[in-house]
């Protein structure tokens, strides 16, 4: 695709994301989009085959954000714990700022949980993979007791899940209350079971 192509999907793709944000996914539809972003139908259709199409794009563009902030946030710190403690607490807080998102397609998110799996899916396996490679770098640090390939990778799906689990609950209940003291407390919990 040419620098004009990936221009114009960008605008649909912003445009998109608005529209979803404040109508949500059942509410918006192709004219909406293509009217927002100043096209016609026929150049929505000729970039994207659907509105799911799209809604998947507007997804997975904000999945490589959230991981793109994470990991610089996480690259910025020295030891094993702290990148730990900044993963989580990075990530709470841009889930904090994207709640009210959360609670607009809320509704429509439980709808289409099937086709949305595949997205999370694949960033769930760029999650474990980054918490695997900061236990990994805690190992080489002398920061961690030692274990086994195997213990890291269940250890890194271990705290994924759990971290999803506390997503969930905070996003549920819409409590965002002291919330660093929260992570605070898993992440020492977790620190005690993992130090050397």
């Amino acid at each position: 695709m040419t620098s004009k192509d990936e221009l114009i999907k960008t605008e649909i793709l912003n445009e998109a994301q608005k529209l979803f944000r404040h109508y949500g996914w059942s509410k918006t539809t192709m004219e909406d989009i293509a009217k927002a972003a100043g096209k016609g139908k026929s150049t929505l259709y000729y970039y994207y085959k659907s509105k799911d199409e799209i809604f998947d794009a507007v997804v997975s563009r904000e999945m490589e954000e959230v991981f793109r902030i994470l990991k610089e946030a996480v690259d910025k710190v020295e030891t094993a714990e702290n990148k730990l403690r900044t993963l989580c607490l990075t990530k709470f807080h841009i889930l904090q700022e994207k709640v009210n998102l959360y609670n607009v397609v809320k509704g429509e998110i439980e709808a289409s949980i099937p086709r949305l799996m595949d997205l999370n899916r694949r960033y769930e396996i760029r999650e474990i993979s980054l918490v695997r490679s900061i236990l990994k770098f805690g190992l080489e640090k002398g920061e961690f007791a030692q274990y086994t390939a195997e213990d890291i990778d269940a250890i890194s799906f271990a705290m994924v899940c759990a971290f999803r689990g506390l997503e969930v609950g905070l996003l549920v209940e819409n409590k965002f209350t002291d919330l660093g003291g929260r992570m605070d407390l898993i992440i020492d919990i977790l620190m005690k079971g993992m130090k050397a």
